[in-house]
Parts: C-alpha cells; sequence; structure tokens
C-alpha cells in the first residue's frame, strides 16, 4: 500500500457473464464491484466514513481503475452446461470474458479506509462471484498466486477436484435438488432420483413434485412407478424452491404445462448455494438467506385454471444437515445398477469421495 493507493494482482479463474456488446476491454467492471464492495467494508468496519446521496443511499469514497482487458469477448454457447439466459438476439445476448491475470487499483485520502480495503478485499473475493449465475461459478476471481482461505467463509465449506468443473457442477446440482434423467433413443440414459427426495423421506415429508403430480396430473401420476412417486406421506413441503425460488416452470413431458408459485411477499429468491472455483477445485457453501422464506405458503397453479395448491416450505431447515445426509447416501443403491457404467455415477462417486475425505 503506497500513499493513497492499494493494489492488487487479481486472477480471473472462470469465465464471467455479462450483458456488454462483444467489445474489447470488457472485463469486471467497477460499477457492480464498487457497491458489493462498499456493502461488505459496511458490515466488516461500521464506523468507515460514508457518503450519503440524497436518496439516503450510502457509499464509500474511494475510485477503483481495473486494468482493461484487450482481448475480444466471447459470445456464449447456448450448450453451456450451466447457462440458462435468454439466448435471443440483439442486446439479449449475453458474452464471457477470460482474462488470466490483471491489476486492480483502489484510491482514497482517507486512511481508514485504505486500512479496510488492504485487510478485507480477500475476504470479500472469497465469498463473492460476479455477472450472471455467479452462484453458479461463474465470475471467479481471486488474489493472484494465493491459495483460497476456507477460514474466510462463514459456513461450512465443501470442496472436491474437477477438470471440468461446469459439467462437474451441473451433475452435482442437479442430483441434489431435482434429481438427474438423461433421454436416450432407447430410453433413458442415466437416472437418479434427487438427494432432496430421499432427505424429506427421511424425515416423513413427500416432497412438492409428488405434490403438485398429486393435484394436477394424477391421470399420469397413476401410471408411474418408483419410489420417488409411489412415496407418500400426510406431510407435504415445497423443497426444491429453497435452492432457489423458480416462480414459472415448464413441464415439458406433463403436455408443456406452466406451474406458477406465488407469495405477494416473495417475488425471487436466488440460490443459497454458492460455488467457488480457483485452479482445479470447487468450493460450495450454503448461507442462510434461505431461512427467510421457510415456514412461507405459495400458491401453486397448473396453466391457467383458477383451482391452486397450496404448499408451504418447512418450518425448519438445515442445509448443512441436508449435505451431511446427501454425501452420505450410498449410491450404489440409490443409482440402479444399469446406470453405473455412465460418467454422471463416475462424477458424483468421484465428488462424494473427496467431500467425505476432506473433512
Amino acid at each position: 500500500m503506497s500513499n493513497f493507493k492499494v493494489e492488487f494482482t487479481l486472477k480471473q479463474h472462470t469465465p464471467i457473464i455479462h450483458f456488454q456488446s462483444n467489445q474489447h476491454g470488457a472485463t469486471l467492471r467497477a460499477s457492480e464491484l464498487k457497491p458489493k464492495f462498499d456493502k461488505f467494508l459496511l458490515e466488516k468496519v461500521p464506523d468507515l466514513p460514508v457518503k450519503v446521496n440524497a436518496n439516503g443511499h450510502k457509499s464509500l469514497d474511494y475510485k477503483i481503475k481495473i486494468e482493461p482487458n484487450l482481448a475480444r469477448a466471447e459470445e456464449i454457447n447456448s450448450k453451456d452446461s450451466l447457462f440458462f439466459g435468454n439466448m435471443g438476439d440483439g442486446d439479449d445476448k449475453k458474452y464471457k470474458q477470460y482474462q488470466r491475470t490483471f491489476k486492480i487499483e483502489f484510491f482514497s485520502f482517507i486512511s481508514k479506509i485504505q486500512e479496510a480495503i488492504e485487510e478485507y478485499f480477500e475476504n470479500f473475493l472469497a465469498n463473492t462471484n460476479f455477472g450472471t449465475r455467479q452462484s453458479k461459478g461463474y465470475g471467479s476471481f481471486y488474489i493472484y498466486n494465493k491459495q483460497f482461505d476456507k477460514l474466510l467463509i462463514n459456513k461450512k465449506v465443501y470442496n472436491f477436484s474437477s477438470t471440468n468443473w461446469e459439467k462437474d457442477i451441473k451433475v452435482l446440482y442437479s442430483f441434489l435438488r431435482q434429481g438427474i434423467n438423461i433421454p436416450s433413443r432407447d430410453g433413458t440414459r442415466f437416472y437418479s432420483k434427487p438427494a432432496i427426495f430421499s432427505y424429506a423421506k427421511s424425515k416423513g415429508w413427500t416432497w412438492d413434485k409428488k405434490a403438485i403430480k398429486k393435484a394436477y396430473f394424477n391421470d399420469k401420476l397413476s401410471s408411474q412407478s418408483g419410489e420417488a412417486v409411489e412415496y407418500q406421506s400426510d406431510q407435504e413441503y415445497l423443497l426444491r424452491d429453497l435452492f432457489g425460488l423458480s416462480s414459472e416452470q415448464s413441464w415439458l413431458s406433463y403436455n408443456k404445462a406452466t406451474i406458477s408459485k406465488d407469495n405477494k411477499d416473495i417475488e425471487r429468491f436466488k440460490s443459497p448455494i454458492t460455488f467457488k472455483i480457483l485452479d482445479n477445485k470447487v468450493y460450495f457453501w450454503a448461507n442462510d438467506t434461505y431461512k427467510d422464506i421457510l415456514n412461507k405458503t405459495f400458491k401453486i397453479k397448473a396453466g391457467k385454471g383458477k383451482d391452486s395448491l397450496e404448499l408451504a416450505t418447512p418450518e425448519k431447515f438445515d442445509f448443512d444437515d441436508f449435505f451431511k445426509f446427501a454425501f452420505n447416501i450410498d449410491l450404489n443403491n440409490h443409482i440402479a445398477n444399469e446406470y453405473h457404467s455412465q460418467s454422471e455415477y463416475a462424477i458424483l462417486e468421484k465428488i462424494f469421495k473427496e467431500i467425505k475425505e476432506s473433512k
């Protein structure tokens, strides 16, 4: 740290996805970084001197200079494993940029702010990704030549190695939340019921997908089989949306029915699970934001009908308890033998093994 300036060299570990046009210089943006960093610093050091605008918004008095990226942005491939955004034409297109290392400088005449930046910037980067799809690992930056410090995360951190983090996260997240069902020409190439179903069953709960099927697609339900379909209890809960509220879904195999969920006090809720990628290692944890939607009732509709099913999230839920259950599932019994030769099974087996060993 020199007079008025704090400088870091950063390494970008995963692409950042943004809405900027395909142009030179598009990279990590100060307009996104500063508001996030201001909020983070004020949580860590509440007595920092602030500026307050006419709307009462608080900000810190420092400027940021980010070394531009001279490489040209690459348009997102719609087949990218974890990207599900609008891939329409024009301004809705999203681009990703990959810049290995670059410098970032902070300027402030206030020594207390300089000291806070110096002390907490690594902590901030450890807890934060940038751009679109940031909870799934995109936009991961860290201090160059530094190892990730799990102690900077105020939650239990899980980790595993990966040479294809996008595919590994997609497989793991699907396994945890909604299950995996990959079709083939002859039927099904790979199938696994979701960990959240098995966890719900261990609690004596019926998960939301079964409850929705029973209410709106009972004719199809009667022709289906398997544990996830057949298990039923008197306690029905909305569980998958604890991973992030999906206010509208299209059930393609149910005549493309649109399933909508409504609670007048909750419009959006992003996933509490954050994936942070550094080099060939994936770290992840769940923050406490999901607690804001516990014990909340949602009206669920199928299509444009007036009838609605009411389902509530459970009164109590703990992601670390869920993770403990999930990563102790016996995959050999959980997934049918016919699918054990598939790559998804090998991915899950490897992740489970490494998570157990990293305790």
